[in-house]
């Protein structure tokens, strides 16, 4: 299974992050110039990982963003799960052989089984 650029630019924050000094802001450009990320695309998704929860964010001359839970709070499941449109391998709804093809069943296994891969693993058991 491929992720999309989105769920790969937060996973990348979200180690990033993982990886600072408690009360440790970091500027959204950092992360940016650090991953050679384009700073436009990484804000949309740290704004989606602020509404998720997964970080918080401040205005101003002491702002930027930190985590908005522990390392261990943090799944790495759970952000692939919110942040990918689907987790089919395939878009089997308006194939023609729909109905008569045993494959969509398999890929839903086999995409159910990558989720179930990644058990409980949290941001404190990759960094």
């Amino acid at each position: 299974m491929k992720l999309t650029k989105q769920t790969d630019f937060a996973l990348r924050t979200l180690l990033y992050l993982a990886k600072q000094k408690t009360n440790n802001r970091i500027f959204v450009q950092e992360i940016a110039d650090a991953y050679d990320m384009p700073v436009n695309h990484l804000t949309k998704v740290v704004n989606k990982l602020s509404r998720l929860s997964y970080i918080n964010t401040y205005r101003g001359r002491n702002g930027g963003i930190e985590l908005g839970r522990t390392k261990e709070e943090i799944l790495i499941k759970d952000v692939i799960i919110d942040f990918e449109p689907s987790l089919t391998p395939a878009d089997c709804e308006n194939c023609l052989l729909r109905g008569g093809c045993g494959l969509e069943v398999h890929l839903a296994i086999a995409s159910d089984a990558f989720i179930d891969s990644l058990g409980n693993k949290s941001l404190a058991d990759i960094c």
